[in-house]
């Protein structure tokens, strides 16, 4: 199946937003062990409780350890617990401890609760800080984590803007103002806060992950691979970022023309990684849609169609995978599920260039 080498390749961007600490740092832990639990199969919520009162127990101030205790004892169906937690968490915003940094983890709470009317008055108490105090540079940042986390990119950015040009050393504000600019295509500018995160935070495993990732949408393979094995090297065990060294493996192993082959070497790494991936969190959609897309450029047809459907049936409003199965269908002329399957991509609202090389699968198969 020589075609297979010229597949479309659509790998799914995953950018990462932690902040930097030491790997000893118990809030950290507990942060990761919750993360880790939202994996199929994983349960790490006991460990995740440990460490996060550990934290509190050494620092009450460290309010952020409040947001993912509540995570942890709600999502684990200590439900007393999580309301109790919450309710500490109130009491730390309207006794002023934490300042707007308790504001905006109650905001957070509030968001994985549904509470709309909670998260409004958050977001108007944190906005009128803003307009008090026009030249904080923390300020605008929290802010612009709480329009962030409301999907309001356009008021984040300028929030985030507004707090480097108050205080161009404070690297969190850095940090998302790159994880804006990377969400919406800018690459560059993305790259240049990244940059000037670790310039000042050299161990930042998210900065580094995320430059990586802004390096292989850019088509800078080399300088991804680059930073996600640094990454990796602080952090082993993150799958997002073995996922992420799959991909780019992968895209690498693809020769320029159809009448070359790929690189098996290549191949095999990028297995290898997406499989690791799948080892630290069984079910994750990004590797699946990445062996996929590897099976398909092996003409391997039943073990893509597995993987792909997997995908699919962990996450049924993935671009990223029912594009690839619009391609394995392509390839392998059925069409009733080659047609099915673009109709449901174009329903998810893809990336032009996506739809673009979608439209034309669909025209050769002839679809109604």
């Amino acid at each position: 199946m020589r075609s297979r080498v010229a597949l479309f390749l659509v790998l799914a961007i995953v950018l990462v937003a932690c902040q930097p600490r030491p790997q000893t740092d118990p809030l950290r832990s507990g942060q990761r062990h919750v993360e880790a639990s939202e994996c199929a199969g994983v349960d790490r919520y006991e460990e995740a409780i440990a460490d996060l009162q550990t934290a509190l127990a050494e620092d009450p101030s460290r309010v952020e350890a409040l947001y993912w205790l509540y995570l942890a004892y709600a999502r684990s169906g200590k439900a007393e617990l999580a309301a109790s937690t919450l309710s500490n968490l109130e009491t730390a915003v309207t006794s002023g401890q934490g300042n707007l940094e308790a504001a905006f983890w109650l905001f957070q709470v509030y968001a994985e609760a549904g509470d709309e009317a909670g998260q409004e008055a958050m977001l108007s108490r944190l906005e009128e800080a803003a307009r008090a105090h026009v030249g904080s540079a923390d300020v605008h940042y929290w802010l612009g984590r709480a329009y962030y986390r409301a999907g309001d990119n356009e008021q984040a950015l300028t929030s985030f803007e507004s707090a480097v040009a108050m205080d161009p050393q404070h690297a969190p504000a850095r940090f998302w103002l790159g994880q804006v600019y990377a969400e919406l295509g800018q690459f560059e500018r993305a790259r240049q806060e990244f940059d000037a995160v670790l310039e000042r935070e050299p161990q930042n495993a998210a900065a580094l992950h995320n430059r990586g990732t802004v390096a292989y949408q850019s088509g800078d393979a080399e300088g991804a691979q680059r930073d996600f094995e640094a990454t990796l090297r602080l952090e082993p065990d993150d799958p997002r970022s073995h996922y992420q060294l799959g991909a780019v493996y992968l895209s690498t192993a693809l020769p320029p023309t159809p009448l070359e082959l790929p690189d098996t070497a290549l191949l095999e790494k990028a297995s290898a990684e997406f499989n690791r991936a799948l080892e630290l969190c069984p079910g994750m959609v990004e590797p699946l849609i990445g062996l996929g897309n590897l099976y398909l450029v092996q003409g391997n047809v039943p073990a893509a169609s597995e993987a792909l459907n997997q995908a699919v049936s962990q996450n049924p409003d993935s671009p990223e995978a029912w594009f690839a199965l619009l391609q394995l269908y392509a390839m392998t002329q059925q069409v009733e599920q080659g047609c099915q399957a673009y109709e449901r991509f174009v329903s998810l609202s893809p990336l032009p260039e996506w739809l673009d090389v979608a439209e034309q699968i669909r025209e050769a198969l002839r679809c109604p």
